[in-house]
C-alpha cells in the first residue's frame, strides 16, 4: 500500500511538474529594439534571457508584449544554439484581466457575497450563483434572484485564461539550463513623423534649417531604454485579407555621430538610427532631433499659373489669378545638407524690421534624396497682382480634328516700393501646342507647359502677351 500511494504521488508531482508554467517577464529582457515605419507599423525585436529548471515540454508565458502585436508575425529565435528551444503552439492571450472579464468567467458559477455594516465589518456571508451580466449582475440566492449587491464579490481564483498584459502564451520544447531568445514581431499603434523648421533672413535668400523627429506610441505598452529606427519610405504591404508572413530583419547599427540622427540605405528605403537608448512610454509623443544647419542658400520664386481650361475656348473679361511665393534650397553638401530629407511639414519663420521672429507659412514636402532640390510653398503674394484676359479666338477645327488659336494679355503688376521681382507665368496647354508669337521668350517646362519669366520693376505694370495654336 505505502509504495503504491507513494508511486502515485509521485506520478501526480510529476504530472503538476509537466503543467506547470514558466513566465519569462519584463525584467528577464537583456535588449530591446523598435523600428518605427512610416505605415503604423513598428518592428519590436525583444531579447530575454532566462533560466530553465527542466527539460521537456512545458508551457511558457511571455509577457509584456505590444498590446497591438500582430501575432501572426511573431519570430522567436534562440541565441543559444548549444540548447534546444522550440515552440510548438503559440497563443496571443490579449483578454485582460479587469473586474469585468473576470467576473464574466463565473458566469453560471457559484460566488460569495459579503455584505458589511457601517464599521467595514462583515455581517452577512451568502453563496449565490452569477447568471448574467448583460445589464448590471444578476445574482441567484436559494430561489431568489438578487439584482446587483451593495456588497463585495468574493471570487475563488482568477481563471488561467486571464492575464494582467498582453502575452504570449507558447508550448515550447526545451533543455534545461540558461536561454537566451529574440522575439521579433510587427506592431500596430507606432507612427513617426518628421516636421522641420526653415529660419529665413529679410532677403529670404539665407536660412537655418532644423528638422524634429516626432515618436508616437499608441501599441499598449512601454519601451524603455530601446534602440529605436526608423525607416523612411513607402513599405508595401499585403491587402488586409492576407496574412502576414513572419518577419524577421536584420538591420546592423548605424555609426554613432552624435548629436545627429544617422542615417543609411536600407534596400530601397532610408533607415534612421537615434544614437541613443531612448524610452517610448505608452500614450507619448516624443520629439527628437532630426538635424541642425546653418547658412542654406535660399531662392524665392513667383509663381501665376494659367490654367489649360483659358485656352480652348472664347472667354469674356479679365481672370485674376493669385501669384504664389515659393522657396526652393538645393538638398546638396554644398548647401549645407547632403541627407535624404524624410518626408514632412517644413514651417517658414522669418526676421520682421524690428528682428523678431514671424510665422510665414507651412508646406508639405515628400521624400527628398540628396542632390534633389526642396520647394516650398508659402502662400500668396499680397503686393503682386496677375490679370488674364483673352484677347482673340478662332475655331479652326475641321470634321475630324479640332483645332483653335488663342492670344492672351497677361498684367502683372508689382505694388512693391522698392524690390524688382521675376514673376514666372506658367501657361498650360491641352494636347498639342506652338506659340505663335509672344512678347517674351519662353521655354517648355514641361509637355503642356511653357514658362514665361518676366521682370517687373517696383512699382510698375508689365504686360506678357502671346498666341497659341493648338490640337486637341
Amino acid at each position: 500500500m505505502i509504495p503504491r500511494a507513494l508511486g502515485a504521488v509521485c506520478l501526480l508531482f510529476l504530472q503538476l511538474a509537466a503543467q506547470s508554467q514558466f513566465t519569462i517577464d519584463a525584467d528577464t529582457r537583456t535588449g530591446l529594439e523598435v523600428t518605427i515605419y512610416n505605415s503604423n507599423i513598428g518592428l519590436v525585436k525583444d531579447t530575454r534571457s532566462f533560466y530553465l529548471t527542466r527539460s521537456g515540454q512545458m508551457e511558457v508565458l511571455l509577457e509584456d508584449v505590444a498590446a497591438k502585436v500582430q501575432a501572426e508575425t511573431v519570430l522567436p529565435v534562440s541565441q543559444t544554439p548549444q540548447r534546444e528551444w522550440v515552440v510548438l503552439e503559440q497563443n496571443y492571450e490579449y483578454d485582460l484581466l479587469t473586474p469585468n472579464t473576470l467576473l464574466a468567467k463565473y458566469v453560471g458559477q457559484p460566488v460569495r457575497l459579503l455584505t458589511y455594516d457601517s464599521d467595514n465589518k462583515v455581517v452577512d456571508q451568502q453563496t449565490a450563483t452569477l447568471l448574467s451580466l448583460n445589464e448590471g449582475p444578476l445574482y441567484q440566492v436559494e430561489k431568489e434572484i438578487h439584482i446587483k449587491h451593495p456588497g463585495h464579490v468574493i471570487l475563488p481564483e482568477v481563471p488561467k485564461e486571464l492575464v494582467a498584459r498582453p502575452s504570449l502564451r507558447w508550448l515550447v520544447e526545451g533543455d534545461m539550463g540558461r536561454h537566451t531568445i529574440q522575439v521579433s514581431y510587427l506592431s500596430g499603434g507606432l507612427t513617426w513623423k518628421a516636421d522641420y523648421v526653415l529660419k529665413v533672413n529679410q532677403a529670404a535668400n539665407s536660412g537655418d534649417l532644423t528638422g524634429w523627429i516626432t515618436l508616437n506610441n499608441q501599441s499598449g505598452i512601454a519601451y524603455p531604454e530601446a534602440l529605436v529606427k526608423l525607416v523612411a519610405g513607402d513599405v508595401h504591404r499585403a491587402p488586409p485579407e492576407r496574412r502576414y508572413p513572419p518577419v524577421q530583419a536584420r538591420m546592423e547599427l548605424a555609426r554613432v555621430r552624435p548629436p545627429e540622427v544617422t542615417e543609411e540605405a536600407f534596400m530601397e528605403y532610408h533607415l534612421y538610427t537615434i544614437p541613443w537608448k531612448t524610452t517610448l512610454k505608452h500614450n507619448q509623443q516624443k520629439q527628437v532631433e532630426l538635424l541642425n544647419r546653418s547658412g542654406l542658400n535660399l531662392e524665392r520664386h513667383y509663381l501665376a499659373d494659367v490654367p489649360a481650361s483659358f485656352v480652348a475656348g472664347s472667354r469674356k473679361g479679365e481672370s485674376k489669378l493669385p501669384v504664389n511665393v515659393r522657396l526652393l534650397f538645393a538638398n546638396t553638401q554644398a548647401n549645407h545638407l547632403g541627407d535624404p530629407l524624410p518626408g514632412g511639414i517644413i514651417r517658414i519663420y522669418s526676421e520682421d524690421q524690428a528682428g523678431t521672429l514671424q510665422f510665414a507659412g507651412e508646406d508639405r514636402i515628400e521624400h527628398t534624396p540628396r542632390d534633389e532640390e526642396v520647394e516650398v510653398t508659402l502662400g500668396r503674394a499680397f503686393d503682386l497682382v496677375c490679370e488674364v484676359k483673352q484677347t482673340g479666338y478662332e475655331d479652326l477645327s475641321d470634321r475630324v480634328t479640332r483645332r483653335y488659336e488663342s492670344g492672351f494679355e497677361v498684367s502683372l503688376r508689382n505694388r512693391k516700393e522698392q524690390e524688382t521681382v521675376t514673376i514666372s507665368v506658367l501657361a498650360h496647354f491641352p494636347g498639342e501646342w506652338q506659340i505663335r508669337d509672344s512678347s517674351h521668350d519662353y521655354v517648355q517646362e514641361y509637355a503642356f507647359t511653357a514658362r514665361f519669366s518676366v521682370e517687373v520693376p517696383a512699382g510698375q505694370e508689365v504686360i506678357l502677351s502671346y498666341s497659341v495654336r493648338g490640337t486637341l
